[in-house]
């Protein structure tokens, strides 16, 4: 389809104006509940999806009292759901495609409504439209209009056999490279043996990240480790939830911790994952950047500029390790990719 876009703008146009479609113009939005392409429909989700990471970012909710949404046979559940999904909340995803909420008619009335309510002028809705459609192959990567790509062609994470990363000033720590930036702090932490290092502690102005590498060989191992990890802070009191955000699909968790003699409180973080060729790399995300409405973006674009090692063994890793745990026997999944201090 040549201009998704200007079809786009047609379709809204009408549906702006009368409060339906006719055949031809369902035809030619051309909706699809997992797209494969960049279609009219597609750019309108994807125009809704904007629309309410803005209000999200500027403190706004979803209206969700608008009249418009009851005259157009929407109700307030089924939009704060929809609304849910699309500013990252799989576990709304999984609700709105149970109770099937996502259709062509539904986001047209959620973009009307966000629309109205935010006085939005004609030029600023094709701007909107065209940047909607910019957006639309990297969802499209992902196969699913709910959730980023994460890694691909041009996106970090890296590989350190791939070649988006090079020119890239980094600081080499072995099984990680991680990018030099004035007034960062690098803590490297120990295995609980204390033979290797296995973890990296990143410090910016008010946010940490936490990284530590993993051999995997699964194309899943993330989604399973986030399963684990999920379970635990579920067992501990905790509340996990799955998040689409802007490295792929984190876990936005709080758990129970103890600040004091008889004194309880919440410890609310972000942990971050990706898969990578042989190998999985988690982050976790505390301070600021961790907050579940905070706007500090370091953490991520840290994250995204990581190139991983998978190969790299320390010289002396069979004298330091009894049982072989790099080096001389072969390396299985979830063993840790072992770090070094920069020279």
């Amino acid at each position: 389809m040549g201009n998704p876009a200007g079809s786009a703008a047609r379709v809204l146009h009408e549906f702006r104006t009368r409060g339906s479609l006719s055949v031809e113009s369902e035809t030619e939005a051309d909706w699809e509940d997992r797209p494969t392409r960049a279609t009219p429909a597609l750019v309108l989700l994807l125009a809704t999806k904007i629309l309410l990471q803005l209000r999200r970012e500027a403190g706004e909710e979803f209206p969700v009292e608008a009249p418009a949404l009851a005259a157009r046979g929407l109700g307030r559940d089924e939009a704060g759901t929809m609304a849910a999904a699309l500013v990252g909340d799989l576990s709304a995803v999984r609700a709105g495609r149970g109770e099937g909420l996502f259709s062509l008619r539904n986001t047209l009335v959620l973009l009307t409504v966000l629309l109205d309510a935010g006085a939005v002028r004609e030029s600023e809705v094709t701007a909107l439209l065209q940047a909607a459609e910019e957006a639309a192959d990297e969802f499209l990567r992902a196969e699913d209009p709910f959730r980023l790509a994460g890694r691909g062609v041009e996106v970090g994470l890296w590989d350190v056999s791939e070649r988006g990363w090079q020119g890239t000033d980094l600081i080499d720590l072995g099984g990680l490279r991680v990018p030099r930036e004035p007034g960062v702090r690098i803590e490297l932490n120990r295995a609980p043996s204390g033979d290797l290092v296995e973890a990296v502690v990143v410090k910016g102005r008010q946010t940490g990240l936490q990284l530590q590498a993993y051999h995997a060989t699964r194309p899943d191992a993330w989604e399973r480790a986030r399963e684990r990890l999920a379970a635990g802070v579920l067992a501990a009191g905790g509340e996990a939830r799955a998040w689409a955000g802007r490295a792929g699909v984190e876990l936005r968790c709080e758990v129970p911790v103890e600040k004091g003699p008889g004194v309880r409180g919440v410890s609310v973080n972000r942990v971050l994952g990706c898969d990578g060729p042989g190998w999985l790399l988690r982050g976790i995300v505390t301070g600021e950047g961790g907050a579940a409405e905070t706007r500090d973006e370091w953490a991520y674009e840290f994250f995204e500029r990581i190139v991983v090692v998978p190969s790299f063994r320390p010289p002396s890793a069979a004298f330091l390790s009894p049982s072989g745990f790099v080096g001389l026997q072969p390396v299985s999944d979830n063993q840790p990719i072992p770090l070094r201090r920069p020279d």
